[in-house]
This record gives C-alpha cells, sequence and structure tokens, in this order.
C-alpha cells in the first residue's frame, strides 16, 4: 500500500472514531454504558464474520491457535475504549471526549515507537509537537 492510501485509511479511522463514539453514546443513554458496549462488538463481531465468510478468509480464523495469546489483549481493550467512551460523552460531549482520547493516543503512542518499537526517536520537534498538543486541549477543554 502507498503512502496515500494509508492517509486515506487513516483519516476513515478517525472519521469512524467520531461516529462511532457519538453513536455509541447515544446508544448509552438508551442502556447502560455497559450495555452498549456490548451490542457494539457484538454487531461489530458479526459485521467481520460476514466479512471473513465473504473474502473466504475463513481459513486463517481456523489457526487462531497459533497467535500469541497475550495478542487477544487488543479486543479487551478495544472493548474498553467503547466503554469508556460511552461513559465520557455524556459528562464532556464528544469533541472534548475525542479532543482526550487523540491526545492521549498521541502521547502514549510516542511513548511506545521510542522506547517499545524502537523505530522512533522523540527529537526536539516531537516535544514541541506533544506540548502544543496537551496546550491545545486545555484551549479546547476550556
Amino acid at each position: 500500500m502507498n503512502n496515500l492510501g494509508a492517509v486515506l485509511f487513516a483519516i476513515l479511522a478517525g472519521s469512524s472514531t467520531a461516529l462511532e463514539a457519538f453513536i455509541n453514546g447515544e446508544l448509552g443513554k438508551n442502556t447502560t454504558a455497559l450495555i452498549a458496549t456490548f451490542i457494539s462488538l457484538v454487531v461489530g463481531a458479526v459485521f467481520f464474520l460476514i466479512s471473513i465468510l465473504a473474502t473466504g478468509d475463513l481459513k486463517t480464523l481456523v489457526n487462531i491457535n497459533e497467535i500469541n495469546p497475550k495478542l487477544l489483549l487488543g479486543g479487551i481493550l478495544g472493548g474498553l475504549v467503547i466503554y469508556f467512551t460511552v461513559r465520557a460523552i455524556p459528562n464532556l460531549g464528544v469533541s472534548n471526549t475525542l479532543t482526550l482520547i487523540v491526545v492521549s493516543q498521541m502521547l502514549l503512542s510516542f511513548f511506545i515507537d521510542s522506547f517499545v518499537l524502537g523505530q522512533g526517536t522523540m527529537h526536539l520537534y516531537k516535544y514541541i509537537g506533544a506540548a502544543l498538543l496537551v496546550i491545545g486541549t486545555f484551549f479546547i477543554l476550556n
């Protein structure tokens, strides 16, 4: 995949995140945060199961026992993202909630890239960018 395709997927992910947060927040108003999270995950699981069946990737799904079990924690973390978002939106609103989510993602991703994966180095521009993210967050939330 070229960079343009990757940028497009990143933009779609960001747009999907905003829509998902709004929809799940509304769902949480009609149920509880825990039930809204469960419904969201089940609907997503059914959607992707149908996609797996339609694309013929069932063989890969059957070989799930070859996956390191700690990598399955991603599913729990994904569920927690939905749950925490549903809990936060009634008090903060969608834009404030997503601002805090994106800034926390960026700050943690700097750490992961630099210290866990060893792929990115923290240089002056990244420190300035991180500081501006925090300052921008302050202005958006106030």
